[in-house]
């Protein structure tokens, strides 16, 4: 919106390129010239966004632009989607792909997957028992569950532990589709798993492995393209395929730049800006950024550092290593107290993230099947 853009619903709804939606009858012109976000063959784009295009839209969209000249009276070669005067003119190389949203709407789209491949190998009946099913793996084994204030999603650190344990959710489908649908599925999570690791890391990047993500994502879109043809690329996939690795490649790392860095450090500030008092807030920060020069490292655990505790007797360990209900092993799943109404909610809450799911993934198989009939 700050860009004067309408979004996915625009023909060109990348902000960092000029692909095309899909091929269409209707823009095929476009099509030909700047292709679209289902050309999943080539590393790198050749047809980037730029910022003086912004900018002679700001001058389109001002009062005294001339007749004919003005956004609503451009072709859509000249506009690229662009529909009001942009506020802003941030030069597009410099957009980062939030890893946070790339993180929970892929995921999402990966166990959706395995529900679409039920469908389409058995029927919309058993594909919406296999969701159920899948729900409550999610919620016994993997031990995550969807929070409905977030969307109905599951939280960007619950992402990273079924990429984790994909394993398990992969075991899930296993028996009910060809073996050659399950290996493209448990590769699909491998690769995912590490793209997902990467782009998180709110750290710099070495070359090695920049070039690593660039080769993975690839592999990742191309499979998921290829080997389940019902799959659409959608933005996010697009630009985990395209602008991530040339964003990661450009700057060192995605994670430093994304909302939870940010964030985490504004958590940070708060915690200690009463050791760093100033006459206002921005002078609290300097005093902060100041300390952290001195510290050499921007890391809070050059600030903070912990009182090392003193080692506990012989006999308090072995206490602790026979019944301390902390440690793992001591632990019985089974026999864990639980509130009834806690598993209850948690249970309601699995369907109706089931439901959403398997409403999603039969319109969608639905859709593909209608279409290759017609053809």
């Amino acid at each position: 919106m700050m860009h004067g853009h309408k979004g996915p619903s625009a023909t060109t709804p990348c902000l960092n390129c000029l692909s095309t939606k899909s091929p269409s009858a209707a823009n095929a012109a476009l099509d030909s010239v700047v292709g679209t976000l289902h050309d999943v063959d080539t590393l790198r784009h050749s047809h980037p966004r730029l910022a003086a295009h912004l900018v002679r839209m700001v001058a389109a969209g001002a009062p005294a632009a001339e007749p004919g000249q003005q956004i609503a009276d451009l072709s859509q070669m000249d506009h690229l989607s662009i529909f009001r005067p942009p506020l802003v003119t941030i030069d597009p190389r410099q957009i980062v792909p939030l890893p946070l949203h790339l993180l929970l709407g892929i995921t999402l789209r990966l166990l959706r997957i395995a529900v679409e491949l039920v469908i389409s190998c058995l029927s919309g009946t058993d594909g919406k028992v296999f969701s159920y099913s899948l729900a409550e793996t999610l919620r016994c084994a993997v031990r995550v569950s969807p929070a409905p204030y977030h969307g109905g999603v599951f939280f960007g650190r619950d992402c990273h532990t079924i990429a984790a344990a994909s394993d398990v959710v992969c075991r899930t489908i296993l028996g009910l589709v060809p073996e050659r649908h399950h290996q493209a599925n448990k590769r699909l999570w491998i690769l995912w798993d590490r793209l997902g690791r990467t782009m998180s890391r709110a750290a710099l990047v070495e070359a090695s492995e920049v070039r690593q993500f660039r080769a993975n994502a690839l592999a990742f879109v191309q499979l998921m393209k290829r080997g389940f043809p019902w799959v659409s690329v959608s933005p996010k996939l697009h630009k985990v395929l395209h602008h991530a690795p040339d964003f990661l490649e450009r700057f060192g790392s995605i994670g430093i730049y994304g909302e939870q860095a940010v964030e985490s450090w504004n958590g940070f500030f708060n915690q200690n800006a009463a050791k760093y008092t100033a006459e206002t807030e921005v002078g609290s920060c300097a005093n902060l950024v100041r300390a952290m020069a001195v510290a050499r490292e921007a890391s809070g655990a050059n600030l903070v550092r912990p009182t090392a505790r003193k080692p506990a007797r012989e006999v308090a360990r072995r206490a602790r290593k026979s019944g301390d209900k902390r440690k793992r092993e001591n632990k019985t799943r089974g026999g864990e107290p639980q509130c009834v109404a806690t598993v209850e909610k948690a249970i309601k809450e699995g369907r109706q993230w089931a439901e959403a799911v398997f409403k999603e993934g039969d319109r969608t198989v639905g859709t593909f099947l209608a279409r290759v009939a017609s053809q």
